[in-house]
């Protein structure tokens, strides 16, 4: 993985054997705000529980934890990442900047890993990595899900319908799936017969 700068002046990292991006090439942060606070979180109320599948450089778990303490929402945030990346390379993005709390970010990244963290009076972190094809998920458990993995191209295995039924049976009634995918195949998926309960899933494709 390497450093690649954004056309609005961020960093993002980068994959050359993939040439596949953790986060947009237009701009890291303006994309995780629009798509997992605004198309996500910003359509619930009240505390919730958030599934995230790909912590990655844990850019949306810092942005929760702000945008939560500023709504004063407690926000429960399980996420799950089996190809952890090495702090030593996420420090050197900048994200410090984004800090309105001194050492969230380090905190969020040094919580211990498969157990339950409170990092504050409303955000409360549980880091596992397992693999989403094999965790199990209590059903009708998450408010909101944001559904971060790498283009269905590079991931095929985690844009099944199968994997879209698991992520519903987990959502509770009114529940919000968000991710940054668009593809014309996945939309048609979600409203195929055999995935028919989807189309009661609000999901929101910026």
């Amino acid at each position: 993985m390497e450093l690649q700068k954004t056309t609005s002046g961020e960093y993002t990292l980068y994959i050359p054997s993939m040439d596949e991006t953790y986060h947009s090439r237009n701009g890291a942060i303006s994309e995780s705000k629009h798509v997992f606070l605004k198309e996500g979180m910003d359509r619930t109320s009240g505390n919730i529980r958030i599934l995230e599948v790909g912590f990655g450089t844990g850019l949306n778990a810092l942005l929760t934890a702000q945008h939560a303490e500023a709504s004063n929402r407690k926000v429960h945030f399980h996420t799950l990442e089996p190809f952890q990346v090495p702090f030593n390379l996420v420090e050197k993005i900048g994200y410090e900047e984004l800090e309105t709390e001194a050492g969230l970010f380090n905190a969020i990244h040094r919580a211990e890993w498969e157990s339950q963290v409170k990092l504050n009076e409303n955000f409360t972190i549980l880091k596992t990595t397992q693999k989403l094809e094999y965790v199990k998920l209590e059903s009708n458990s998450y408010d909101v899900i944001y559904f971060d993995a790498f283009a269905p191209k590079k991931q095929p295995e985690l844009w099944s319908l199968d994997i879209f039924q698991k992520l519903y049976d987990a959502t509770k009634p009114g529940g919000v799936l968000t991710t940054y995918s668009a593809a014309g195949q996945l939309k048609r998926d979600l409203i195929s017969r055999r995935c028919k309960r989807l189309t009661d899933l609000r999901c929101y494709l910026a």
